[in-house]
């Protein structure tokens, strides 16, 4: 019971993620690529990493992907009114946990209403994007509703605030971090990381496109190139592949896909929607992240054409070699996860131990990892540059003696109360001030 039962909910987000693929890939290629696209996106895809981690990420996926799927079959459906509702309320729902939910609606739903219109369904597509748009708002102004009802911060806020930042004075660092959550390896300082994950994707490229034209030798060799980079990052030790082709190899051949419209219609929406989220992404996390995160949707769509153009084509090889590194990386991503998961709780079973009435975090990060895991330490949270005496005042009138202030490396902070000593503690390898105080 308890969080522990709660784990259940990533994972069935990561499995309503695989089933949207297995429908999306049925649709566009009717054989066995429905269930090769569920299994590869089930087992061997980012998503799983997310699935094992108490976060919203793969429930979010798998909405956005549910609805798309059911966007998919607007042009061959009767049942068009309800399958869009439908469709815009699943989008409304992943948006009131996930911030590129309004970008991938967008463009969806945009991508949608133009392959109808020039199929001539025009009548079609204003009912698919007039309804769409109501079955979005229905579940976004109640989620809006219960956070206003308990004083939380509205997701709106937080969406229009990335929105209105001037992205365009982030071009450099935007550009730097897109290169990362494509082509990030492991072991490896930026440029390096970039380039030798660039390599692994050309190289998957070049050999699935020589084995199509006979020249198997060069196919192979291309393939163990990709393969021996992969050896060597691994070799480096557990971490992120925050890359989304290199942590998704069959999302790197998605461009190698038999083309015909709707296939294009994918292509076309998965790219756009990456442009997008790159240029509205949050900037400064894109090193620690796990297949790029905010991709999920769009290298889930890619995923998806890949194993299509693996699939429906003869050739086995690149078909067991792409499926190889698939499995591997994601199996090296479910060995840093636990690897982390073991670290944080060490972590907190440190504090736990600690004889301090309180625990004052300075980033909201570090106690949101496991802190809720601990019942018998009591926490507090504040965010940057936020009120710490603030925080010490409410240590104050809850009748406690004595608390900690857990920050970044550095002096003490100054406050109302006796400085009683500094240790040092490790968080996932980043050393952290943990201040000792007692109230005056």
């Amino acid at each position: 019971g308890g969080y522990r039962l709660a784990l259940m909910l990533p994972m069935l987000g990561g499995l309503l993620a695989a089933f949207a693929c297995r429908d999306i890939a049925r649709r566009l290629a009717g054989g066995p690529e429905g269930w090769w696209a569920f299994w590869v996106t089930a087992l061997a895809s980012p998503i799983l990493v997310y699935s094992l981690d108490l976060w919203e990420h793969s429930v979010g996926a798998g909405l956005m992907l549910g609805g798309i799927a059911l966007l998919v079959r607007t042009p061959h459906v009767g049942g068009v009114v309800l399958a869009s509702l439908v469709a815009g309320a699943l989008f409304g729902l992943a948006a009131s946990m996930r911030a590129e939910a309004f970008v991938v609606a967008f463009v969806a739903v945009a991508v949608t209403c133009l392959a109808l219109v020039l199929r001539r369904q025009i009548g079609r597509a204003l009912v698919t994007g007039a309804l769409s748009v109501v079955g979005f708002a229905l579940p976004w102004l109640a989620n809006a509703s219960i956070e206003q009802d308990f004083g939380g911060n509205p997701r709106t806020s937080r969406v229009s605030g990335q929105a209105q930042r001037q992205w365009w004075t982030e071009l450099a660092e935007r550009g730097e971090e897109a290169f990362i959550t494509w082509f990030g390896l492991p072991g490896f300082g930026y440029p390096g990381n970039v380039l030798l994950g660039a390599a692994v994707v050309g190289a998957i490229v070049l050999g699935v496109t020589m084995h199509r034209r006979g020249e198997q030798r060069p196919a192979v060799a291309a393939l163990v190139v990709a393969g021996v980079i992969y050896v060597l990052a691994f070799a480096s030790g557990l971490g992120f592949v925050s890359g989304a082709l290199v942590a998704s190899p069959f999302a790197a051949v998605a461009g190698l896909v038999r083309r015909d419209r709707e296939r294009l219609a994918i292509l076309g929406m998965a790219l756009l929607m990456t442009v997008l989220i790159w240029t509205f992404q949050l900037t400064g996390g894109a090193g620690p992240q796990w297949g790029g995160r905010y991709l999920l949707v769009p290298t889930l769509l890619l995923t998806t054409l890949g194993v299509i153009a693996l699939v429906e084509r003869p050739g086995r090889a690149p078909r067991v070699a792409v499926s190889a590194f698939a499995v591997a990386v994601t199996l090296f991503g479910a060995a840093w996860l636990q690897q982390r998961s073991h670290d944080v709780e060490a972590f907190f079973d440190d504090l736990a131990d600690r004889p301090e009435d309180v625990v004052i975090s300075a980033n909201g990060f570090f106690v949101r990892e496991a802190g809720p895991a601990y019942d018998e330490r009591r926490y507090l949270s504040i965010g940057r540059g936020a009120d710490l005496e603030g925080a010490v005042d409410v240590v104050r009138d809850a009748g406690f003696d004595t608390f900690a202030v857990l920050a970044g490396r550095g002096d003490a902070p100054d406050l109302e109360a006796t400085l009683v000593g500094t240790d040092v503690v490790d968080f996932l390898g980043v050393p952290l001030g943990y201040h000792r105080y007692e109230l005056e």
